[in-house]
This record gives structure tokens, C-alpha cells and sequence, in this order.
């Protein structure tokens, strides 16, 4: 028996569907990743799928999925992952010890949002926390959102030439860019925070650390791609990331936190037997607050929404992207490292590596944020063999969120010649030629000094 029809049969309970229902909510849309037809688009997300299809999905075993659209408000999603490049079954197959080492930075997240005066759903997944809530529609928080949010042309493009609840209506685009401008803020501070005092390095994407060891990623990449592209796996749902890897136990259930010992969770969501009583006895409903004490303010009072206001204010990567802003371009002046990501954007510019090394030395070269927003979103605009990747997300937004994360990090001092130099680029396997002449750490060494002018 494959071990997809032990999730079938999982989903079979009354309790485990009312439950993800209840974390459902009113998503948009649905999504849906493996199963016994193995799901999922080529860059691994969840695929989109009728809401009608949901008792065939269910019987076929996959992990269900919502859309982070919603049509009563807006989602706010800090999604704490576990990660080891050198080792990536190691969640799977040792949850305990790294669940333990998650530890801080759950009661760190859990402090962060105390002192705004929200409490989000917590949700244990298959290598980390999702913590979730939502702001309703007209409320003050959505509001706060929505001021805070930018959408660029070509983003707003893709909303508006969508029809139903996935059409721009109330907001929704600049909310939910709002709500990972905000999300950035709070991770700046959970950062700083532990910094120090955590047994692996905290990080706030998916960029290995020196030595390709094990780290913690504050990871709000959900964030970088329009609403309808973006999923999170349901309470009480399945994830079978492990079972796609060929790993054992194939698939965990995703079980809200809600105060019970960790060590009794981890060993309740991979069997079946013990998850149908605890969603009989758990909610799964995201939570609304119309407000959160100061995070605006705090936000745009801060170094990193002076930084963003100064990124902001650049040349739109809009217009100018749909030329060639690489044109007169020398590669060979360049790093070795930014060149080769350059020359190779698929897959290389679609690795956080990489665009951390190209947003922090051409910052450092004297380049615009933005401009180095506008060059990625150049690249990823020319025919390299995206698979279709670009029909489903925006290039020039995905480029613009990733340049502006890298860039703030170094310009709130998150960044620095310590974390970012060539020894340290080697040392996670970004540097495929040593001697280059460009020496990494004086590049960072300016844009640290920029930042201070420009922010």
C-alpha cells in the first residue's frame, strides 16, 4: 500500500476536514501538492485546483493547500523553516533535535507578535512554524497595510487582468506587499534579538551558510510573487515533502501548536490513530485582528522603512525593464560570482545565494538598489528556458522583493564585511573561481556606508 492511501484514509475523519475548512476559510482559491499523481508545478509549488475537485483530491491522498488570497482580508504569514543544504533529510529523520533548535526563535517569533498585541495561529509544519492571521477588510491594520504596500506596473498588470476574487478589488496587491514589509520589520527584530544566542545561525532567506551547515530562515518569500501564486498547506493537512524525497516517515500532519508539549506533537502528526482526536479537540481558524499596536509606526520610524522609502524613490524597474538594462554592460569587470549569475540567470538567479551576491556587490559598485532590481528583472525577461515560471509570477516583482531584502539587511547593520566577503561566499559554494580581483568585503564596506547617506 502506498502511503498516500493512508493519508485517504486519514482525510476520511469528519474532524480533519472540518479543520482544514475551518483554516480555509475564505481562500480564494485551493492548491494541491502530491499525492498519487505526485503534484506539483515545476518549481515545486502547490498546483492550483477547482474547489469542486476536493473529495477526488482528498481520496487521492495530497497535501491541501489555500490560497494566501482571501477574500475577507488580508494574510499576515511568518513562515519559520529548519534547513541543512549538507544534510536535507535531517528534519525528517532527527525532528527532535531540530525542533530544539527551532525552540528560540519560536518563542522569539511568539514575543514579536505579543508585543503587538496579536496572536497568530501556530501551526507545527513539516520542518518549522507557520504563524498566520488575518487582517479583515476596512479594518485599521488593513488599512495600515494597504498605506504601506507598493505595487509596481507590470505587478498591478497581473491583478487587474484577473477576474473574481483575484481581481484587485479592496486593496488586496498592496496589502499583501504591505503585510511582507511589515513581516521584514519584525524579522530585522526577532534577528537581532538572537543573535548570538541560537545553537545555528538565523537568516532571513534561503542563503547557506558558510560551511552549507544547518541554519534557521525567517522566510517570507511568500511575499515575493502575486497572491494567487502563493499557498500554505492547511491545518490538520498532510505534508508529504518527505515521501516526494523518498525519505521515511513520507508524510507529517500539520497540527496547530496551541500550547501542547512539543514532543507529544511530533509524535501525534505522523500517526494517524492520534490526529483524528486532536482535531476534534484543536480549532484551526486563521484569527482576525483589526489592529496591531504601533508595527506601522515602528516600521516607518525605523532604519528599514527609511531604507525601503530610499529604494522606493529609485528609477522604476517598470518601463525600464522591458529594454535591455543590461545593454553596454562589461561582465568581465565584475565579481566572478555576480558574472556567472549574470551569464547563467537559470537556475542561478533564481537562488537567494546568488541574488544576495549580485544585490550586495553592485550596491557596493555604486548601482542603484533599483537598478539592480531592474538588471535581475532584465534578465529573468529574456529567454533562458523559464519553463513557463514567468507566466505564473512577475519577474520584476520577484526581483525588486529580493534585491530590496538583501540590500535592507546590510543597510540596518543585519549585514556586514564579516558575513559577506569572499572566504565566506566560498565557503557556501557561490564562488566558482578564487582571485578574481574584486575583493567582497570592501563592496559591502560601501553599500553599509550608502546606506546611511541614502536611508
Amino acid at each position: 500500500m502506498h502511503f498516500t492511501d493512508d493519508i485517504a484514509g486519514y482525510y476520511r475523519s469528519p474532524a480533519v476536514r472540518a479543520r482544514m475548512a475551518d483554516y480555509r476559510g475564505e481562500a480564494t482559491r485551493l492548491g494541491a501538492y502530491g499525492g498519487r499523481r505526485r503534484r506539483q508545478e515545476p518549481d515545486g509549488a502547490p498546483v492550483p485546483v477547482d474547489e469542486s475537485d476536493q473529495e477526488r483530491l482528498l481520496e487521492e491522498g495530497v497535501d491541501v493547500c489555500r490560497a494566501l488570497g482571501d477574500r475577507g482580508g488580508a494574510l499576515v504569514q511568518l513562515d519559520i523553516d529548519y534547513s541543512n543544504p549538507s544534510d536535507p533529510a535531517e528534519p525528517y529523520r532527527d525532528p527532535e533535535l531540530c525542533f530544539a533548535r527551532l525552540e528560540p526563535v519560536h518563542r522569539e517569533a511568539m514575543r514579536a507578535f505579543e508585543a503587538l498585541r496579536v496572536e497568530p495561529l501556530c501551526l507545527l509544519t513539516g520542518r518549522g512554524y507557520h504563524f498566520t492571521l488575518r487582517a479583515p477588510l476596512h479594518s485599521r491594520l488593513h488599512r495600515d497595510l494597504v498605506a504601506t504596500g507598493r505595487v509596481g506596473g507590470p505587478l498591478r498588470a497581473r491583478y487587474d487582468a484577473r477576474g473574481g476574487p483575484e481581481k484587485d478589488a479592496g486593496g488586496r496587491a498592496s496589502a499583501h506587499d504591505g503585510a511582507g514589509r511589515l513581516l521584514e520589520h519584525l524579522a530585522h527584530g526577532i534577528m537581532k534579538r538572537l543573535r548570538g544566542n541560537t545553537e545555528v545561525p538565523v537568516t532571513l532567506a534561503d542563503v547557506p551558510v558558510p560551511g552549507r551547515g544547518a541554519f534557521v530562515c525567517l522566510d517570507l518569500t511568500a511575499y515575493a510573487d502575486p497572491l494567487f501564486a502563493r499557498y500554505a498547506r492547511c491545518a490538520f493537512s498532510t505534508n508529504q515533502k518527505a515521501g516526494m524525497m523518498g525519505l521515511d516517515p513520507p508524510f507529517v500532519a500539520v497540527l496547530p501548536r496551541a500550547g501542547r508539549p512539543l514532543p507529544e506533537l511530533l509524535r501525534a502528526r505522523h500517526d494517524a490513530a492520534q490526529l483524528a482526536p486532536l482535531a476534534e479537540q484543536e480549532g484551526a481558524a486563521i484569527p482576525d485582528f483589526a489592529e496591531a499596536a504601533g508595527w506601522r509606526s515602528a516600521y516607518e520610524q525605523g532604519p528599514l522603512g527609511r531604507f525601503h522609502r530610499a529604494f522606493d524613490r529609485g528609477s522604476h524597474t517598470d518601463e525600464a525593464a522591458r529594454g535591455e538594462a543590461d545593454a553596454g554592460l562589461d561582465f568581465s569587470r565584475l565579481p566572478t560570482c555576480v558574472r556567472r549569475a549574470l551569464e547563467q540567470p537559470n537556475p542561478l538567479l533564481l537562488m537567494p545565494l546568488y541574488l544576495r551576491c549580485v544585490s550586495l556587490a553592485l550596491w557596493g559598485l555604486g548601482w542603484h538598489p533599483r537598478s539592480v532590481a531592474r538588471l535581475v528583472c532584465a534578465r529573468y525577461r529574456r529567454d533562458f528556458g523559464w519553463s513557463g515560471l514567468w507566466d505564473r509570477v512577475e519577474p520584476c516583482a520577484r526581483a525588486e522583493f529580493y534585491v530590496r531584502l538583501f540590500c535592507g539587511l546590510a543597510a540596518c547593520g543585519l549585514e556586514d564585511e564579516t558575513t559577506f566577503d569572499c572566504a565566506s561566499q566560498a565557503a557556501r559554494a557561490g564562488c566558482p573561481w578564487a582571485g578574481c580581483g574584486h575583493d567582497l568585503r570592501r563592496l559591502v564596506q560601501a553599500q553599509c556606508s550608502a546606506a546611511g547617506g541614502s536611508a
